[in-house]
């Protein structure tokens, strides 16, 4: 399928400028590495296509570029949420490739049996995948862990019956992520990392890169969420980002969220230098 070029307004490093993306570029030399995801066995890429911002494309447009992040970057972990909304594009990738084309991490925010099966069920109508790779149990706070054992023990369920492939958990709390690291049934597991200390629910950016150490040591995937604030590091992009790569042996994944193909070839670019020469 051929596209035209598509012209867009974006936001970078304070002020406003024009992007082209011109759909069906060549193969890029720019590649992200495959690395296996810890616990769960997955082979992903070490950058995740994090799909927050890609809900103003219309669901096709979205989806192609979803498509061209894995053909050309190597980009094939894909990261979605029913609360971002990406959902429609995320589903029109998969309706354009095979399903195992993509490796799709989505999230559920149950605390209960009831509320996790209605999540699942909701992720299968509005994604179609035959399967989902990873369910994470989303945002644990301080304390929940207990509350939320319901909606984990759906999900272990879930997995024994092969309509998910991992179970994972999503934190901004150092004292959660710490915990995880000694759970079994936790196979991955995402945490805030920045370095302005920002998008965390309790604690510090020292404990949290101690809980995501301990996670690495004892065999979990870590992925690290939250690396730009949302945005508002762009000003300080390569600082930002090289912040969070001094962390690079403990980390798996860098889960970023991107517009289009441009901002995440330039995210790309800084990680795959910076962690070429240590």
């Amino acid at each position: 399928m051929k596209h035209g070029p598509v012209f867009t307004a974006k936001r970078i490093r304070g002020r406003e400028t024009n992007s082209l993306h011109v759909v069906g570029e060549e193969k890029s030399n720019l590649r992200a590495k495959r690395v296996i995801f810890g616990q769960s066995g997955l082979e992903v890429s070490q950058v995740c296509f994090g799909t927050e911002h890609i809900v103003q494309c219309v669901p096709a447009y979205g989806g192609q570029i979803l498509v061209d992040a894995a053909e050309i970057y190597g980009v094939f972990f894909i990261d979605t949420d029913m609360s971002y909304g990406s959902h429609p594009q995320v589903a029109a990738a998969l309706q354009l490739r095979e399903r195992s084309s993509f490796v799709i991490s989505t999230k559920t925010y149950a605390k209960t049996e009831e509320e996790a099966q209605k999540d699942l069920n909701r992720i299968f109508v509005e994604l179609n995948p035959l399967y989902i790779d990873i369910v994470l149990l989303h945002r644990v706070q301080s304390g929940e862990l207990d509350e939320r054992r319901p909606a984990l023990e759906f999900l272990i369920d879930a997995k024994e019956r092969r309509i998910i492939r991992s179970i994972g958990l999503s934190t901004h709390s150092p004292d959660v992520a710490a915990a995880a690291a000694s759970m079994s049934e936790i196979e991955v597991v995402y945490v805030t990392l920045n370095k302005d200390g920002s998008r965390l629910d309790s604690g510090t950016m020292v404990e949290m890169t101690q809980a995501l150490e301990q996670a690495h040591r004892n065999g979990k995937g870590t992925c690290v969420i939250k690396i730009l604030n949302r945005g508002r590091l762009l000003p300080d992009l390569e600082g930002s980002l090289e912040w969070v790569l001094q962390y690079h042996e403990h980390i798996d994944v860098y889960c970023i969220g991107f517009h289009a193909l441009w901002e995440m070839r330039e995210d790309l670019r800084i990680i795959n230098e910076y962690l070429a020469i240590r």
